[in-house]
């Protein structure tokens, strides 16, 4: 039956944990306390956990940031008591204290000083029972916190009055379920920490009997040094006693005193504590007779019964507990604590009932949630299950809108309890998610304003005051700070409703904080102002215009007010406001927040001189940079505003009887391999861009949206246009040729472990194990097993003219036949169709390829029915050929392979800012491939616009940091040569040379062998060079490294990974005898002679190497390193640096700002190379800056992500920034011989109008 139930047990937890809503299942917005710190806002606590929090230091629930620190740890000052735990141990003062039998006014209250014995704070406890007969018995009083009071303590010794009370805080306390309330007041030490330190100064004590002894060497002649370690361990005794003697005192008899010349007195306080007891309102007195001066200590008033609190004699029973509680802790050498402190917790437990309650979970141990789960519930972590359930049961009736936080909550607890408990959280379960689903069913197809109620679990048609809306706004508030900006806009649908300004002023009247402000903006704060201005116009259409605004005053006053991007942030908030003031004085708010839905009186004045911004169409701000770039780059806009594009019917049949027609002369070149998707989308991607370009050359606005057809167009993703089925997978591939794929990104699966974002760079994870090897002509690497990612791309071979020959392009016999997309035409202008529902954000490089696979596709189309054979322009103006140069290692032969790429990758480094040159070696530098393979690329003909993809994001990180990028880039050290006796491969491979010895010298840097000083470094082969490579044969290389000078080699001698060398190894290893004895640290004769002598300790490294020496060894040897390794960084610096005749000039910079390349905002940098000026085009808003600011911005952070260069010598034919045309009015019309006559000119025919071509017949002349 055990083993039934245990079954039974584990069946219904799971149930229960698997049932249990989650915020994905539900619609409904659920709030759960992630923080144990944080409680929910409407629940409450039971008196027996409310005892735990007190001794932990938790007060207060609702606003646990806006007073002091209460935790005993933030609290204590001197003595720290690293060992006393993080609770308080509080203990009863019982002359102030007493219990509900011995109230004086006999009404059943208690009240219980106490003091912590850790930190010396107070905490006095006001306990008052409920009134008799109210109510029904409950099992243990629920209690919510009502109203905390902190205060500013004054210093103690300038306000003698607040001394004897110097209350700090107050928190009142109420039970939900009957009248039983609690007031608990903190109030400071009544000691200051630096006066106990002074006290018990040994040092100063020392010092003290040294100069009595120097001053009356007969009075202190018995000061043996027993008896000063008596002085030095007891001036809290003595201070104690003197307290004792203050309470004891009935008035009676004589006063005390205290010589001032008392031995104790002198030497454990004299006149450095002199303000102490001025403090405890000791006073001076001076006798002529004797001429001694005393201290006389205050008389108090006698007392019958309990002291009061904040009487003279309370102060001193305080002061003396807080004495007392420091020697607890460090005793006398010779005496024992002073008081036996009565613990607090069973007290308190007593006067709020908690203390018979049985705590039969006390014997479970909380594992992993359940710290979680018992602070949900408000219930003390060793509770039974009848408290448990109790517990659960009072959150429900006071906070039922968390009712499934609270189900959670005991389900989680559950699992490892009673079967009786499971099946209890399983009925609530499925009683909560009845009632979910109730509310849910109701609000599937309600409006924003039901929404907003169903946000907070309400419904619309509950009853409560603007005060209990806003108690339960404030209480989701402070449970999910990180939704704040989602409680804020529900709160505003809730007071529209119900006309409340109540509520509308807590709406937007109320503080919005940084971090309310960017989820509102859906931007991140360290976002450029401009950045975030931008995407304010990107939600302005669905967002309410006053939060909009009240978002950007925000980030406004976050912000220095230099900020070099303050100027545009203002320009668009003032547009915004602009467009607030419309729509207050129209009702209604232009979709278009450009200028030109604004009148004219209203709208800025326009900069003519500047180019146009493009408006962002939800999400698309990496469009509108390529589009920018594009419209700046000639063979783009060349082939956009004059290829003949007519409207095309979308039909399959249409676009493939145009893909297969010719020239009536047969002349014509047909497009087989051109699949009809990709020609359609290619076709109305070009005719958009040609309408875009026109309307930008036209616009008299600052700003102008893109139609969303060509948004559509732009982001349509390649895997649609792919061939319909596998049988032209082969035109498939062939007609990839012309527009090749692009570079694989690197799979996270397959990276060398613990650097997840690193580059595929193998020389930088070379170990000692590597085998080292020389690869074909004398170019020497070091290659490793580890490495097994491969980082070239697919290939694409092409022809002469970047063609694949005849034959191979449909994988079929029939040439007139057009391939057939995934998508039929029909599907794909339904795509493009699609009205403006947003877009995912894309990465630039991704929709760079697709607009190029566009372009291209477009003039292919274009070019049917003309004879004359045209190169493409785009593949001519973006398309580089590289050479990939592969070998098997020990092969002496290189084999060299051409594709076309349109853009390489760099590389940011792992930490710190790396130079574009070396951030692109990687993608060109020898490298070992997977079946002992090696190679390296090179460039054969870079293209006029050379592009750079900067790898920063793995899929899920991104990498920020920068790379320094060259206002002028030199390609020469990249492009290809076949002689390897040329000054350039010989550069070429001593930066190879120097780059593998520089990552050896790393991680010899790292890497010290056990027994050292720096112990876990492993000993590296020799360095010196011993061989050139003159007349050494290919075979032979493979087994060297150069590690010297160009050309010098150093045979490795089998060193062990985890091992120094011994004895015999250096015996029978002349390399590894000569780097140590050129250390100084290697006798080999009389190694050899020990060796003979103590055959048995052959194998030990000390009998080569005792520590001392292994040491001095290494430290002279990471001397040599780091000199070596400095010589190489100066050399490499230098190799390329006359390599100057491949020259590119930086155009166009796409940068991005945010955590991760999934989400953030883009905007693109374009260098004006006639007016020799930067502008930054952030959506709508384009400024003007300088290169310093530029380069500056670019150098200094990891926003570049893509980066465009442009041939040095061409820059002014390859790219340009069209200036718009000036609009000039038409000629004014003859004067009218008379009034009747007059002929009035419709507006119209004064704007400058522009045709969209799709509207045009195919037949029309303009595209004859």
């Amino acid at each position: 039956m055990a083993s039934c139930g245990d079954d039974l047990a584990a069946i219904i937890a799971a149930l229960i944990l698997d049932s249990l809503p989650t915020v994905a299942d539900s619609p409904l917005t659920v709030v759960h306390a992630t923080d144990p710190l944080e409680p929910l806002g409407g629940g409450g606590i039971l008196a027996s956990r409310l005892v735990q929090d007190w001794f932990a230091g938790r007060l207060v629930y609702k606003d646990t940031q806006a007073g002091p620190p209460t935790e005993c740890p933030a609290l204590r000052v001197f003595p720290s008591r690293p060992g006393a735990g993080s609770d308080h141990d509080l203990v009863i003062i019982p002359s102030q204290s007493y219990d509900a039998a011995h109230d004086p006014e006999a009404r059943g209250r208690s009240l219980l000083s106490c003091m912590c014995r850790y930190c010396r704070y107070h905490f006095v406890f006001h306990i008052s029972p409920s009134d008799p007969g109210e109510g029904q018995e409950h099992l243990q009083h629920h209690i919510r916190e009502c109203t905390t009071e902190w205060y500013q303590v004054s210093d103690l010794e300038l306000s003698p009055a607040s001394k004897l009370y110097p209350a700090q805080g107050r928190v009142r306390y109420a039970c939900t379920l009957c009248n039983m309330n609690i007031a608990l007041e903190m109030t400071v030490p009544r000691l200051k920490p630096e006066w106990i330190r002074t006290i018990v100064d040994e040092d100063r004590i020392r010092e003290a009997v040294r100069v009595a002894k120097q001053e009356d060497p007969e009075r202190y002649a018995d000061a043996t040094p027993a008896k000063e370690a008596h002085y030095m361990t007891t001036p809290l005794s003595t201070l104690n006693q003197y307290l004792r003697n203050i309470l004891d005192d009935d008035g009676t008899g004589p006063q005390k005193r205290i010589s001032f010349r008392n031995k104790t007195f002198f030497v454990q306080f004299g006149r450095d504590c002199e303000h102490i007891f001025r403090y405890l309102n000791f006073q001076e007195h001076y006798e002529e007779d004797t001429q001694d001066s005393y201290w006389v200590p205050p008389r108090l008033t006698l007392q019958e019964g309990k002291t009061p609190l904040g009487s003279p004699r309370a102060f001193f029973e305080d002061v003396r507990s807080e004495v007392q509680s420091v020697l607890d802790d460090k005793p006398p050498i010779d005496g024992q604590p002073v008081v036996l402190p009565i613990s607090a917790r069973g007290p308190l437990e007593k006067a709020l009932g908690c203390d018979r309650v049985s705590s039969t979970g006390a014997d479970l141990p909380v594992i992993g949630s359940e710290a979680h789960h018992f602070w949900t519930l408000g219930a003390p972590v060793d509770a039974d299950e009848a408290l448990l359930k109790f517990a659960f049961e009072k959150q429900i009736q006071r906070d039922p809108e968390h009712a499934s936080v609270y189900v959670e909550a005991l389900g989680g607890l559950s699992a490892r309890r009673s079967v009786d408990l499971q099946m209890f959280v399983f009925t609530q379960q499925e009683l909560l998610t009845r009632q979910q689903n109730d509310r849910v069913a109701a609000a599937s197809n309600a409006g924003p304003t039901e929404k907003a109620y169903a946000h907070f679990g309400l419904s619309r048609d509950i009853s409560g005051s603007p005060q209990y809306f806003l108690g339960v706004y404030k209480n989701y508030r402070d449970q999910s700070p990180a939704q704040r900006s989602d409680h804020r806009v529900a709160l505003r649908h809730i007071g529209k409703d119900r006309d409340s300004q109540e509520i509308l002023h807590e709406v937007y009247g109320t503080k919005m904080e940084i971090s309310e402000a960017c989820q509102f903006l859906g931007v991140e704060p360290e976002w450029p102002m401009d950045s975030i201005a931008a995407m304010a116009q990107t939600v302005a259409s669905d967002s309410d215009i006053d939060l909009l605004i009240m978002a950007l005053d925000t980030v406004s006053r976050s912000r220095p007010g230099d900020d070099p991007n303050r100027a545009a942030f203002e320009n668009i908030v003032t547009e915004l406001r602009s467009s607030r003031q419309l729509q207050d004085s129209s009702g209604a708010f232009a979709a278009d927040h450009g200028d030109a839905g604004a009148p004219e009186s209203s709208r800025a004045a326009v900069d003519m001189e500047l180019p146009v911004g493009l408006g962002n169409l939800r999400n698309t701000c990496y469009l509108n940079s390529i589009l920018q770039y594009f419209y700046s780059v000639n063979a783009v806009r060349d082939l956009a505003l004059n290829s003949d594009l007519p409207a095309l019917e979308p039909t399959e049949m249409n676009v493939r009887n145009l893909l297969r027609s010719g020239s009536s002369g047969g002349d014509s070149p047909s497009q087989p391999d051109l699949e009809t998707g990709r020609a359609f989308v290619g076709h109305e991607f070009t005719r958009e861009l040609s309408t875009l370009f026109r309307e930008l050359d036209a616009s008299g606005n600052s700003s102008l949206s893109p139609r969303q057809r060509l948004a559509n167009a732009a982001l349509l993703r390649p895997e649609e246009l792919h061939p319909r089925s596998a049988d032209h997978r082969a035109a498939s591939d062939s007609g990839n040729t012309d527009a090749p794929p692009l570079p694989p990104r690197e799979n996270p699966n397959t990276r060398v472990p613990e650097t997840p974002m690193d580059e595929v760079e193998t020389s930088e994870i070379a170990s000692a194990g590597s085998s080292q090897t020389l690869v074909g002509d004398g170019v020497l690497i070091t290659t490793t097993t580890e490495q097994s990612v491969e980082k070239r791309g697919a290939q694409v071979v092409d022809g002469a003219d970047g063609q694949l020959p005849a034959g191979n392009a449909a994988g079929n016999t029939n040439e007139a036949e057009a391939n057939m997309s995934k998508l039929t035409v029909e599907e794909l202008a339904v795509e493009l169709d699609k009205p403006n529902v947003g877009s995912d954000q894309m990465d630039v490089d991704e929709v760079m390829g697709n607009a190029i696979d566009h372009l291209r596709a477009a003039f292919r189309l274009a070019r049917i029915g003309h004879s004359d054979a045209v190169p493409d322009p785009i593949k001519q103006a973006f398309f580089s050929t590289f050479i990939d140069n592969r070998k098997k290692t020990g092969e002496s032969t290189w084999n060299r392979t051409s594709r076309l790429d349109r853009w390489v990758t760099a590389y940011p480094a792992q930490s710190g800012t790396r130079e574009l040159y070396d951030a692109l070696a990687n993608s060109f530098d020898l490298e070992p491939l997977p079946g002992n393979l090696l190679s390296f690329t090179t460039i054969e003909q870079p293209a006029p616009h050379f592009h750079i993809c900067i790898q920063r994001s793995d899929g899920v990180r991104k990498n920020a940091n920068p790379i320094a990028i060259p206002e002028t880039l030199h390609l020469d050290r990249f492009m290809h040569t076949t002689d390897t006796q040329s000054p350039l491969y010989q550069a070429r491979r001593r930066g190879w040379d120097i780059k593998t010895r520089l990552n050896e010298v790393a991680t010899a840097a790292t890497n010290v062998p056990s027994g050292t000083a720096n112990a876990g470094q492993q000993l590296p082969g020799p360095l010196k060079s011993s061989a050139q490579d003159d007349d050494i044969p290919d075979d032979v290389l493979d087994e060297y490294l150069v590690i010297g000078s160009a050309g010098s080699l150093v045979p490795l001698p089998p060193v062990a990974d985890d091992c120094l060398p011994d004895a015999e190894d250096v015996a029978h290893d002349s390399d590894l005898k000569e780097l140590l004895s050129q250390y100084g640290f290697v006798d080999v004769a009389a190694a050899q002679s020990c060796a003979k002598e103590s055959p048995h300790k052959t194998d030990d490294a000390s009998l080569l190497l005792p520590q001392a020496d292994l040491c001095g060894f290494w430290e002279k040897f990471v001397a040599e390193e780091t000199a070596e390794r400095d010589r190489l960084i100066s050399e490499r610096d230098r190799i390329f640096s006359d390599c100057r005749d491949v020259a590119y000039r930086l155009h166009a910079v796409v940068c991005h700002a945010g955590s991760s390349a999934s989400a953030g905002h883009y905007w693109v940098w374009i260098h004006d190379f006639e007016h020799d000026v930067w502008r930054k085009y952030n959506d709508t808003t384009v400024s003007v800056h300088s290169a310093d600011f530029v380069f500056g911005e670019l150098n200094t952070k990891g926003e570049p992500y893509y980066l465009a260069y442009v041939r040095a010598d061409e820059a002014r034919n390859l790219v340009s920034i069209p200036r718009r045309r000036q609009r000039t009015p038409p000629p004014a019309p003859p004067r009218p011989r008379s009034a009747e006559d007059i002929a009035m000119a419709d507006a119209d025919d004064f704007e400058v109008t522009v045709q969209h071509v799709e509207d045009t017949d195919m037949s029309s002349p303009a595209f004859a």
